[in-house]
């Protein structure tokens, strides 16, 4: 007999973080262990992981040469749910499927990209609302700015910012739909930039929740210097 499908609000959660990506445009080896005010990328991920009360486990995903460091950093936040550190693959679709392997008696899964520090414990319950709802769930932006075509070194065609979407992490979805779709783009040759992706070509929609304009992603130099100084003024303790 077939197992029924959870009903909003069952099941157990489990995060997988992504956190094996070099940033070859950044230049400064794994992205997760670089420090913002004084905490790895890696730790703050985990910080906030630990600190939802929806989180049951987190996997985290870490390219293997720094997997013991990855995993002595995983032990200095002190998480009382069970963490596992697993190393990565080439690409991070290979490294969430490895993840997700890793995960044990999880119905929901959330993943979330390490070099986005600022995401907030909101935005993660947002998330996950969505996803128990539809079945996957994604945060996102309308561009604030025009955005148009570009023909060689030449503007063209602006397009329509109300269609257009600026994708964040956590993403959402049933376990078994997120396993579903890395098998299906595993067999086909599928690759994509992020797990929604996948499961839009399973055929499953995935709900969009409003994103958070802090929740940047750590790519360059110059968004190294803009997370450093919202941290800053996030962190630094107001004057007695």
């Amino acid at each position: 007999m077939t197992a029924p499908a959870p009903q909003p609000g069952e099941g157990r959660v489990g995060v997988i973080v992504a956190a094996a990506g070099f940033g070859a445009r950044l230049g400064r080896g794994s992205k997760a262990l670089v420090e913002l005010n004084g905490r790895t990328l890696l730790r703050r991920a985990l910080e906030r992981c630990c600190q939802l009360a929806e989180v049951d486990e987190v996997v985290v995903v870490v390219p293997p040469a720094q997997l013991e460091l990855a995993r002595r950093e995983s032990e200095r936040v002190g998480c009382g749910k069970p963490m596992t550190v697993v190393p990565g693959g080439q690409t991070r679709q290979q490294s969430v499927t490895l993840g997700l392997e890793a995960l044990r008696g999880c119905e929901w899964v959330l993943v979330h990209d390490a070099a986005r520090p600022l995401a907030s414990a909101e935005l993660f319950q947002r998330v996950l609302a969505a996803t128990r709802a539809s079945g996957a769930a994604m945060p996102g932006l309308t561009p604030r700015d025009a955005v148009k075509t570009l023909v060689g070194d030449h503007a063209a065609e602006t397009l329509d910012r109300s269609q257009l979407l600026l994708v964040q992490t956590p993403q959402g979805f049933a376990r078994a739909t997120l396993e579903r779709a890395h098998s299906q783009a595993a067999t086909s040759g599928l690759s994509a930039d992020d797990d929604a992706q996948l499961v839009r070509a399973l055929g499953q929609e995935v709900a969009v929740v409003l994103g958070e304009v802090a929740n940047l992603k750590l790519t360059t130099e110059e968004d190294l210097a803009v997370l450093e100084a919202l941290l800053a003024a996030r962190e630094t303790p107001a004057p007695a």
